[in-house]
């Protein structure tokens, strides 16, 4: 009778290959874990090498033996400087064992520090990070829509319950995900509906994003931030026939472009006036005259619609003390049914006298 004898070898069962950080702060630095390994063979076990997948990753591991029986563990560092977000990195194991290789593997979330946060994300709403206070629709056709976004960052280690405020019939806006885990990213959606725009031209809305802790109150600061979303509710001619744009009305501003105001006294108000004139055909329709808000500039006109060969007068006036330094210089925009200039600029000027 032979006697069968078993090979003599090292064997690694390894008591953990994956290891989870979880959330942490990127300013807390350096974070460790260690994976044990059990030699389960029959002889002396050896780590050969380790080898890390970059250079934020250091191992650790016993250089002596690892005998029969014996627990042993291999330390994985990462460090998190200017890296912020989610991570999985990689480290390779070699023994004298059969497979000679094993992997081991960290994950984690960075929380950025706050002069990464003030860089990606500047807005604040409590914990919550908003990477812009604008949302610029650029210019809309009436009749069309458009959406657009901003991303929001969870900057605490509680899930934040993120919601909006502002909308109306033309903005709908909506935040998606609504509830955000540490460390995540949610998006603000806004869909513009252009056809229900209350006016021509530039509108501006504002929304307000909210955030509020789920969990615990301690763990995450609740707040509220405005974003305003503007847009260019414009006319598109592109459907008109040949016909139609003979018979268009066509804008005809007697001031061109400046309407001057020569000299002003810096504490009374002074109105000016200027004619426009339909040289067309069909009637002229003036959909918007305005100036920038906080100007001091108040505009009247006799008229919204002007027939053939007809004028409309407006009037301007201006309040020097709403005006910085001692120079006007204001645009004052005209916007009409003109298919050939449908927008016109006048630039409001003169010296205050201060």
């Amino acid at each position: 009778m032979v006697a069968l004898s078993m090979v003599a070898q090292p064997e690694a069962t390894w008591l953990e290959r994956q290891y989870d950080h979880g959330v942490f702060m990127e300013e807390n630095g350096k974070v460790t874990c260690q994976m044990r390994v059990v030699n389960t063979g029959n002889e002396p076990l050896i780590i050969v090498k380790a080898q890390a997948g970059c250079g934020c990753t250091a191992i650790s591991y016993p250089e002596t033996p690892i005998e029969p029986g014996d627990t042993a563990a291999v330390g994985i560092t990462y460090n998190p400087s200017g890296r912020p977000g989610q991570f999985t990195r990689q480290a390779l194991i070699f023994t004298n064992t059969t497979p000679k290789r094993t992997v081991l593997e960290i994950t984690g979330n960075v929380i950025p520090t706050a002069a990464t946060l003030d860089k990606q994300y500047p807005l604040r709403a409590g914990d919550l990070r908003i990477s812009q206070q604008s949302i610029p629709m650029g210019e809309i056709v009436r009749g069309k829509n458009k959406t657009e976004y901003l991303s929001a960052y969870n900057a605490s280690t509680d899930t934040l319950i993120v919601s909006v405020q502002g909308g109306n019939d033309h903005l709908k806006p909506a935040v998606v995900p609504d509830t955000l885990p540490p460390a995540k990213v949610t998006a603000l959606t806004v869909h513009y509906i252009s056809s229900k725009a209350p006016q021509w031209g530039l509108n501006i809305d504002t929304l307000t994003l909210s955030c509020a802790p789920l969990h615990r109150p301690a763990a995450a600061t609740p707040g509220t931030a405005d974003v305003h979303v503007m847009a260019q509710v414009i006319e598109s001619f592109d459907g008109l026939t040949d016909k139609q744009r003979q018979d268009a009305p066509i804008v005809g501003v007697d001031c061109g472009d400046r309407l001057d105001f020569e000299t002003l006294s810096a504490s009374t108000a002074v109105t000016r006036s200027f004619i426009i004139t339909n040289k067309g055909k069909d009637n002229l329709i003036i959909r918007r005259l305005w100036a920038p808000e906080g100007e001091g500039v108040t505009i009247k006109t006799d008229k919204q619609i002007i027939k053939r060969g007809k004028k409309a007068t407006v009037q301007v006036t201006v309040d020097p003390v709403c005006q910085q330094g001692n120079m006007l210089n204001v645009p004052l925009t005209l916007m009409t049914n003109d298919p050939e200039t449908p927008r016109t600029t006048i630039r409001l000027v003169g010296i205050i006298d201060k």
